[in-house]
């Protein structure tokens, strides 16, 4: 019985991590074209790969890089509490 969820735990991380890697690439790619339209629309000094790269730094610190974890961390959740109130309910 055990082994079964084990199972389950393990294919879910794997489909889990899929989803990780596909949000953040999307995220990342929604990012980096805001800041090209940006510079593009004029009125910023300086060099074009330079101001793309230094907000893109900046995203890779910032709030919505550090929630993607929640993509790991709500479904582990859902998942203990489901074998909790199965088991001890």
């Amino acid at each position: 019985m055990i082994f079964g969820w084990i199972r389950l735990w393990v294919m879910a991380l794997i489909g889990l991590t899929v989803v990780y890697f596909v949000v953040g690439i999307y995220w990342r790619s929604l990012r980096r074209e805001a800041l090209e339209k940006r510079f593009d629309a004029g009125g910023i000094e300086g060099d074009r790969d330079e101001y793309i790269e230094t907000g893109m730094s900046a995203y890779e610190k910032g709030l919505k890089k550090r929630l993607l974890w929640l993509i790991y961390i709500l479904p582990t959740i859902a998942f203990v509490a489901v074998i909790y109130i199965l088991n001890f309910q």
